[in-house]
């Protein structure tokens, strides 16, 4: 053993010292977490009740009496705080359960080591290991009401789950091998109480807050992002406090960097009403410092399972074909650390779309009509019984010519002639329950004379056989084309992906056709196929158009 020895001064300045020294330890001792729980005496209490319900079993009641010096065992007065030690209380294994979960994912315990389809409603022991595959998320609910959201392609495993009895302090401890966890913990009551969620290179533990944990083994490193209260992340023999609104980056085998702000919630332009059109595109102003943007859909504002999560560079995103009801929507900047900030919430989102209307054969948008009782044909939706159709003098329809409220078939025509000028039509969708749909745009033609008889011999120009046409996306968007024979597209004869809203086909076979679109993203995203529409070619206009004459024009309406 090696001894130092202080020189007078210094030996003199440290006893000067101690009394601070001790005063400071004293004032630690005073602020340290109790080791005991602390239970609150209700009326009909007695000691040999209150050790049946929380000891161990090898712990007598006599000492929890000894311990708090009560005097009758039968009798404890009501707001009496009866003090247990923590080493003292019943430890039980909790379970996690599956609240809600989309797409694959599997289970493994230590004990089978076979992985199981997780489905929604089963619970798990510790030592079970959770894989995510694509496109899939999950939620698991611990024993103390907190939840964590796994999303796609992650591996989580549960380290512990325990429960002091019923005292409503657990233990939580998860361990994020790859991935990304969400988690909303409840406060932790109790000096045992604890939730933590390690990665290979931190451990990021709360008391009650809202955060959440990558883990990136390719890049080897993880992130912590606190959305709201502390969470304090430990590695490489330092920890630093993480407050809300503030994330931290760390390498592993690294000491976790200084807390950085996280980019603010964007703000987003929610819909007023009912989303009533498809495609719909949501937008939010562009975040100073934020490259990217992650968007999730959920079904419910909780978003316990993700319909929908992706990453985008625009301060908008294009939401894909969803059935009728009411989702959610959160979007949050991403900085160039690949910290994800606070989110911006749409929580009730009514979709109120199908059946979704037919695409328009005729009179096309902005054409010329010349017959004074022109024919307004559509292609028959797989989603509708029939059709609501409308012609007005006005874009807003405030003054409607002539309607057709349950119109069977593809084609109605104006129950008398109309005067030339400005006409506005729409047509919408009802199925077999009544239940009406969107509308399609005001389509605008104008009803004009009929042009002089042409020269004989002088030719007619046609583009070919069938031209499709749907309105134009956002600049730089895609679009996908399918024609086949059958509604479900097994074998499609007509495949194309064009840069402008419109294809043009030749030499197209007679017969029935089925047509469905696509938009791509500028991302290269390829949202929903449109519900698959019907037409057809007759052999008289096969003969027509290889005479020379018109062709057949389809305005999709998506």
């Amino acid at each position: 053993m090696t001894y130092r020895v202080w020189g007078r001064p210094r030996l003199h300045r440290w006893l000067f010292a101690v009394p601070f020294v001790l005063a400071f330890a004293a004032t630690a001792l005073q602020a340290a977490p109790s080791s005991d729980w602390s239970y609150r005496v209700r009326p009909r209490d007695t000691i040999w009740d209150l050790a049946a319900r929380y000891l161990k079993a090898d712990i007598p009641w006599q000492k929890l009496q000894d311990y708090n010096q009560v005097d009758d065992p039968l009798h404890l007065p009501p707001g009496m705080t009866v003090r247990i030690p923590v080493a003292w209380l019943r430890l039980e294994p909790a379970r996690a359960k599956v609240v809600a979960i989309i797409g694959d994912a599997t289970a493994k315990n230590a004990e089978s080591g076979q992985p199981v389809p997780v489905k929604a409603g089963m619970s798990f022991g510790y030592g079970t290991s959770l894989v995510t595959g694509n496109d899939t998320s999950l939620t698991l609910e611990f024993a103390d009401g907190s939840r964590v959201l796994m999303q796609a392609n992650s591996e989580l495993a549960l380290d512990r789950l325990s429960a002091y009895g019923d005292t409503g302090m657990v233990d939580t401890r998860l361990r994020l091998q790859r991935g990304r966890v969400n988690s909303d913990v409840h406060p932790l009551t109790g000096s045992a109480a604890r939730f933590s969620v390690s990665t290979p290179g931190t451990i990021s533990s709360v008391r009650g807050t809202h955060f959440r944990v990558v883990a990136d083994p390719d890049a080897k490193s993880a992130r912590t992002e606190v959305t709201g209260g502390k969470v304090d992340v430990g590695g490489q023999k330092r920890h630093v406090l993480v407050k809300s609104g503030s994330g931290v980056a760390t390498a592993d085998g690294a000491a976790p960097g200084r807390p950085q702000a996280l980019p603010p919630a964007p703000a987003l332009q929610c819909p007023d009403g009912a989303v009533k059109q498809f495609p719909y595109e949501l937008h939010w102003p562009a975040l100073a410092g934020a490259p990217r943007y992650r968007l999730q859909l959920a079904s419910n504002e909780k978003f316990e399972a993700l319909l929908l999560d992706r990453v985008v560079t625009a301060n908008s995103v294009t939401l894909p074909d969803l059935p009728d009801g009411t989702y959610a929507v959160r979007v949050r900047g991403i900085d160039a650390e690949g910290l994800e900030g606070l989110d911006g919430v749409c929580p009730n989102i009514s979709i109120d779309g199908t059946p979704q209307p037919p695409l328009i054969v005729s009179p096309q948008p902005g054409s010329k009509v010349r017959d004074k009782r022109p024919e307004f044909r559509w292609t028959e939706s797989t989603q509708a019984a029939s059709y609501r159709w409308q012609l007005a003098a006005d874009a807003d329809f405030a003054q409607v010519l002539a309607e057709q409220p349950q119109a069977r078939g593809d084609h109605v025509r104006p129950p008398q002639p109309l005067p030339l000028g400005r006409y506005y039509w729409r047509v919408a969708s009802r199925d077999g329950t009544g239940k009406a749909g969107p509308y399609t745009h005001a389509l605008a033609f104008d009803l004009v004379e009929e042009p002089p008889v042409p020269v004989p011999g002088e030719p007619k120009r046609s583009k070919g056989d069938l031209v499709l046409s749907w309105p134009e996306g956002t600049p730089g968007q895609r679009y996908h084309v399918q024609l086949a024979r059958d509604p479900m597209f097994q074998q499609p004869e007509v495949d194309a992906t064009v840069d402008k809203p419109e294809l043009d086909l030749k030499r197209l076979k007679s017969g029935k056709w089925y047509v469905r679109v696509q938009t791509i993203d500028t991302d290269g995203y390829a949202g929903p196929w449109s519900p698959a529409q019907k037409t057809r070619i007759s052999c008289v206009s096969c003969r027509w158009a290889a005479a020379g004459g018109g062709a057949a024009l389809l305005w999709l309406v998506l």
